[in-house]
Order: C-alpha cells, then structure tokens, then sequence
C-alpha cells in the first residue's frame, strides 16, 4: 500500500523538529504556521507564525535547560490531516516530563499549516511547567 505524500511531509517536519533544522523546518511550514498547545500551561494557547514559533520553541529550550527530547513512534494520515504519535521527555530540578502525545496537522498544498497538540496527561504536561 502507497503512503499518502502528506504522511512524508509531516515526516520531514518532525525530523526537521527534533534536529532542530529550522532551515527545513520553514521549507515544510506554512508562512503563518499555527501551533495550538493545549491546556494552562505558561505555553497553552496559539502560537502563529515564525516570530511566535520561533520565540516558543527558544523559551521552551530555555525553560527546559535544553532537556527536551522527542522521538516519533508513527504518523498516520491523507489528504488534509495528518496524525504524528510521538514520546516526549525533559527535565527540571525535582521534576520530569514522560509523556506521549499527538500532532495533528493540518495539510494544504505541500505545506503544513495548523499544528494541535495533545498529551496522555494534560495534567502532568501542565504540572510540569508550573
């Protein structure tokens, strides 16, 4: 069975992510990209466009003192959602993060341009960051 090309995209941004490729990552992003983050957090909310996705990733590192790993496990999807499964893991002073979650993402011409995260625990994701 053929993958749906959206699956390879979304499978291009994640690498992109997690190797911290920005370069790739713009090529593969929408212009006014949207991440949705879930939750009460200090990160809860939407976050659009390169400035704010910039920023949020920088002062996500920054907080997390560079600890947050994410590896993917699958991506499932076609012609205008895709669903990455992935495994998320960080550290603060008397605290961990251990979780897995989910990216669904929006796809349009080539480019992804919606991202909603979600999270086995919403409770601890926000536990953590408080």
């Amino acid at each position: 069975m053929r993958l749906h090309p959206n699956i390879a995209i979304v499978r291009r941004f994640y690498h992109a992510f997690i190797s911290r490729d920005t370069t790739t990552l713009w090529q593969i992003a929408g212009e006014d990209l949207a991440f949705h983050v879930p939750g009460r957090s200090r990160w809860a909310g939407e976050h659009r466009g390169r400035e704010q996705l910039l920023q949020l990733f920088y002062t996500v590192g920054q907080a997390a003192e560079r600890s947050v790993k994410m590896e993917l496990h699958d991506i499932v999807g076609g012609e205008e959602h895709v669903v990455g499964l992935h495994h998320v893991t960080a550290s603060l002073p008397g605290k961990s993060l251990d979780l897995n979650g989910t990216a669904v993402c929006h796809v349009s011409d080539a480019k992804i341009s919606e991202v909603w995260l979600g999270w086995q625990s919403q409770r601890a994701f926000d536990e953590f960051w408080d």
